[in-house]
């Protein structure tokens, strides 16, 4: 046992000290000793220690400050080191990034719940704009028909003075490259109109998926949402990321990475893009939800996975587990893993 004026250890634990001895070991069961210190720091072997200063040695490594019932209200972080403080910064730029992304996502939803109160309001839209559409296409093919059937008439000018064994007059010839070519650009504007219906189609299909995920979420959240917290590194030193550059390189990432989240989390889909997956907020303590962001920079791409808990003592303890650190350690290793795979 060693004793001093600030603190001591006693069978593994460490206790502020204000007498020495047998006496000490015996007031070891004793909440107040703990309550009496102000900070608390572990040594290389593994024990707790408590007293009201820090030594000059210790006060450059992790510690914690106390409140006066011994409850830990602060962590005090040691010196870090060039590259701990340039994983700090790559991972406030990722997630920075990915909030953009949400953001992003998140207004165009509300633009979209804004707009349309239900369902079979979106499909009178689209009903309203390919009757529109529908109603030009009919016009340009009324058009149409009435220059083919000039050309009709034209041509058998063209074939009549031919069988008589006459020239085709000139105007005859422009006549009939003229109609051609009328028709032709009417045909181009029906085809352009008909490619704009399937466009509006394919949108409002997916704008009415989307509008039902995202009632479906809105619904979801109203049973017990309370917020997120983001899971740290452990102390692992861990960024889940993968940085790659070319096109094709990074569409396979993206996948892998995605494949990855879907399996990991247990949260469903809210926002799912070509940039970003966004797992619904954690209901109960016992959930994790994950994002994963597709960021784009000077010279790279970064395949950014983060890890969220809800917003609770048991939630912000699950995003300090083994699981946890086993999501954001097994996330890289796994994406590597399918690029060396895929051919």
């Amino acid at each position: 046992m060693a004793a001093s004026a600030h603190s001591v250890a006693c069978a593994g634990t460490a206790l502020p000290a204000r007498v020495t001895g047998l006496a000490l070991c015996a007031l070891l069961a004793m909440p107040w000793l703990a309550s009496a210190a102000t900070y608390k720091w572990v040594d290389e072997e593994g024990r707790a220690h408590y007293s009201d200063s820090v030594p000059p040695e210790r006060s450059r490594q992790k510690h914690f400050r106390l409140d006066g019932q011994g409850r830990q209200v602060e962590i005090i972080e040691g010196a870090k080191s060039p590259e701990t403080l340039k994983r700090e910064r790559a991972l406030r730029h990722l997630r920075a990034e990915t909030a953009r992304l949400v953001e992003e996502q998140r207004n165009r939803d509300g633009a979209l719940l804004r707009t349309y109160v239900s369902e079979e309001d979106m499909r009178l839209a689209l009903n309203d704009q390919i009757t529109r559409s529908d109603a030009s296409v009919h016009i340009l093919e009324k058009y149409r028909a009435r220059h083919a059937d000039i050309l009709r008439t034209q041509e058998k000018r063209a074939a009549d003075m031919e069988r008589q064994g006459q020239a085709v007059a000139a105007q005859v010839l422009k006549a009939i490259e003229d109609e051609r070519r009328r028709i032709a650009d009417y045909e181009d504007k029906i085809r352009v109109l008909e490619d704009k219906k399937r466009i509006i189609a394919d949108r409002f299909g997916r704008d009415i998926e989307r509008f039902r995920s995202l009632r479906a979420e809105q619904a979801r959240a109203s049973h017990g949402a309370l917020g997120e917290v983001f899971a740290g590194d452990g102390g692992s030193g861990v960024l889940s990321a993968v940085a790659c550059s070319a096109e094709a390189v990074c569409a396979k990432a993206w996948a892998l990475a995605r494949s990855y989240v879907l399996g990991k989390t247990d949260t469903p889909l809210a926002m799912d893009t070509e940039r970003l997956v966004y797992t619904s907020v954690p209901l109960s303590d016992q959930e994790i939800a994950l994002t994963l962001a597709r960021i784009a920079g000077p010279e790279e791409e970064t395949v950014f996975l983060d890890i969220r808990c809800r917003q609770s003592s048991l939630g912000r303890e699950l995003c300090t587990s083994p699981r946890v650190q086993e999501i954001r350690a097994g996330f890289r290793a796994s994406v590597e893993a399918g690029m060396g795979a895929v051919p």
